[in-house]
């Protein structure tokens, strides 16, 4: 069976790194520091699930949102922040988002919410 694809979308280094060492063995990892560079991977690779950093220069996670919804409505984006609000973490589920996760993120909690994610877009998938 092939591994589900993921992408991580987050200007930081360390964020990604350290978000494929916990996903790297169940998904088909992909990576993006923008916004710019993640919609062409969407595009072309059609992600299950993003992990999708909310403050990014250029262009913010809430716009990289709308886009990537718009792209592939059936994907499940998780967005993740260092800035904890509820306006913020509202807007973005209210924006489509599956999930909200504050950094730094209790790594069994983003892979339940992952795992969560993905058991949502495979039952899509069947139906």
């Amino acid at each position: 069976m092939n591994s589900p694809p993921l992408l991580i979308v987050d200007d930081e280094f360390g964020v990604r790194e350290s978000l494929k060492m916990v996903f790297c063995k169940d998904f088909r990892l992909m990576e993006a520091d923008s916004v710019d560079a993640a919609i062409p991977l969407v595009l072309d690779s059609r992600p299950h699930v993003v992990l999708l950093d909310v403050l990014m220069p250029k262009t913010d996670g809430l716009e990289a949102l709308r886009r990537i919804k718009e792209i592939e409505p059936a994907c499940e984006v998780i967005m993740l922040t260092g800035v904890n609000s509820q306006q913020l973490s509202s807007k973005a589920l209210n924006s489509g988002a599956f999930d909200f996760v504050a950094k730094p993120f209790d790594v069994v909690d983003l892979r339940q919410k992952v795992g969560r994610a993905l058991q949502k877009i495979q039952q899509q998938i069947k139906s």
